[in-house]
Parts: C-alpha cells; sequence; structure tokens
C-alpha cells in the first residue's frame, strides 16, 4: 500500500467544502470528535469536512472499547471501504474494539441498539453520558440515608449514591434483564451488593413504600409516570429529596418548576401526607437538542411541624 495512506481527520478541523493536501497523517484529537476516514493517493486527499455543532455527541473511549456517536460516517462514500474503516478506526485510536451508539429502542425496557463493528461483544460497564450529574450524586452526603432509584439501568446512579455519597442501602428499579445483569456485574465489581436490594419489574409495582430518605427518578423525557411512586417511597421524616430529570424547552423552565412543585404537592396530600415542598436546585446539565435543555430538579418535601 505505498500509494495509499489513510488519513484521520477531526470534524471541527476546518469548514464546509474545504480542499486538503496532506503529506502525513492528521492528528485526531485527544478529546474526541466525529471521526472520517479519508484514503490518500499519491499523497493527495480531497474532501469536505463538516463542522459540529456545539451540541454534537463526540466518541466515548471506555476501557478497551470506543464508541462511536450514531450520526458517524453516514455518508454513502463509506460503505466502499467495508470493514477496512473500521479496523482503521480502532487501530487508529488504539481500540481493540469498535462500536456504534445507535437510538434507543422504543420500547419499554429501553434497549440498547449499540452495534459491535470490530472485536468480540462483551460487557461494557460504563457509560460517560451525563457525567456531572453522576459527580454531582457522588458528591452529596447520602450517609446513614435509604435511596430508591425507580430507574437505575446499569447502576449510572447507584454506584455513585452506594460508593461515593456512603448511602446505607439502596433500592434499585428495574425492568432491563440485560441492564439488570450489567447492574449486578458492576455492584459485585465495586463491592457494594451487600448494600443493594434490586427490584425487577415496573417500578409503579414492585418501589417499596414508605422507606426512602432520597428517591432518583433519572428517566428522560420525563418520569412524570413515576411520580407518585416517588412519593410513596419516600418515608415520612423531616426531610425527604427527590432528584427529577427531564427535557424542556429553556423557555418553559420556570413554568415547569412551578408545575412540578405544585404537582409534587398535590401527590403528598392525596397520601395524607402534609409536606412542604420546595424546588432548591435546577441542574442545567445539558443541550438536549436546539433550546431543548436536559434539567434536573431538586425537590425537597419537608414534614410540617405543629
Amino acid at each position: 500500500m505505498d500509494d495509499q495512506k489513510k488519513v484521520l481527520v477531526y470534524g471541527g478541523f476546518g469548514g464546509m467544502g474545504r480542499h486538503a493536501r496532506r503529506n502525513d497523517c492528521l492528528l485526531l484529537d485527544p478529546l474526541g470528535g466525529a471521526l472520517d476516514v479519508f484514503t490518500l493517493k499519491n499523497n493527495y486527499c480531497d474532501f469536505y469536512i463538516e463542522e459540529i455543532p456545539h451540541y454534537s455527541d463526540t466518541f466515548s473511549m471506555l476501557g478497551d472499547i470506543v464508541v462511536l456517536p450514531e450520526s458517524s460516517f453516514k455518508n454513502k462514500m463509506w460503505d466502499s471501504l467495508g470493514n477496512e474503516l473500521w479496523s482503521t478506526v480502532a487501530k487508529s485510536l488504539g481500540a481493540r474494539r469498535l462500536a456504534q451508539q445507535g437510538r434507543v429502542a422504543s420500547t419499554g425496557t429501553r434497549d440498547s441498539t449499540l452495534e459491535i463493528l470490530v472485536g468480540e461483544n462483551g460487557w461494557c460497564m460504563f457509560s460517560w453520558g451525563n457525567l456531572s450529574e453522576k459527580l454531582r450524586m457522588a458528591g452529596m452526603n447520602c450517609r446513614d440515608e435509604v435511596v430508591v432509584d425507580l430507574f437505575a439501568g446499569i447502576g449510572y446512579f447507584v454506584l455513585p449514591f452506594l460508593v461515593r455519597a456512603n448511602a446505607k442501602l439502596v433500592y434499585a428499579c428495574e425492568w432491563n434483564p440485560n441492564a439488570i445483569e450489567a447492574l449486578w456485574r458492576n455492584l459485585e465489581a465495586n463491592s457494594v451488593a451487600d448494600r443493594c436490594i434490586v427490584l425487577e419489574g415496573d417500578n409503579r409495582l414492585t418501589a417499596p413504600k414508605g422507606v426512602a430518605n432520597r428517591v432518583n427518578l433519572g428517566l428522560l423525557p420525563t418520569s412524570e409516570l413515576s411520580w407518585e411512586t416517588a412519593v410513596r417511597a419516600l418515608s415520612i421524616c423531616s426531610i425527604s429529596w427527590e432528584h427529577r430529570k427531564f427535557n424542556r424547552h429553556d423557555s418553559e423552565e420556570n413554568d415547569w418548576v412551578m408545575y412540578l412543585k405544585e404537582r409534587i404537592g398535590d401527590l403528598a396530600k392525596s397520601e395524607g401526607h402534609g409536606w412542604d415542598i420546595s424546588v432548591d436546585h435546577v441542574e442545567r446539565v445539558k443541550w438536549y437538542a436546539p433550546h431543548i435543555r436536559h434539567l434536573v430538579a431538586d425537590v425537597r418535601c419537608t414534614k410540617k411541624h405543629g
């Protein structure tokens, strides 16, 4: 292959329609980005580079596997390279396995459609998505607290609550059997399985009642169908917390916060609780799409006295 070289180009490297001539391979931005691979014949390459919007996904490196975003390599021109394309990308990134993310299946169990492109299938035990929110939960003081996670998945927030926030016990509700298997592997790998009770099935049927100091509802685009379940899971103590995820248009944030507060108050009254409800914090996690924010609200429920 003396007359050909493989060139890796970071997607934000230039502008639309720009021609490029390079004698050497371009270096990939170490922070990651959308990838394209071009064949350089006779030290000449003529290609287009697409700018990446500021809210675009980037690739993730998880141990020996690199996960490309769903939007990578959609142009038909890549089909002609076949499997050589994927092996070149994997080798260039030093990855033993390469995968491409797909849309989460529109099923109740939210199955992953991740496709393995290079290497054997296997377990991927961590997701970089919403890392800032995982760290925020990990930084909370949950010592001596019981936590109920209504959408546990593979342990995105269960593990931070147990390993870093030192929760006494976490009830992990999940109904995807594949996620549950991965959750158990993660719990055992982190030596916290003895402090977690995994409840398989619909959380509206399986979640415990009256036990939690804190409830986590990590479901997008909204977890509203389980708000009543969350209220029932909270214990009748002086202060309890709920952490709720939503996607909302940026112009609707204030109205949404007011609705959230009123709705939780109504649900608490229907369960016979005399609680003061406040939204103590709204975390703007990221842009989900143009003008659509991924929000997390910290809702405090305080028992009224007198």
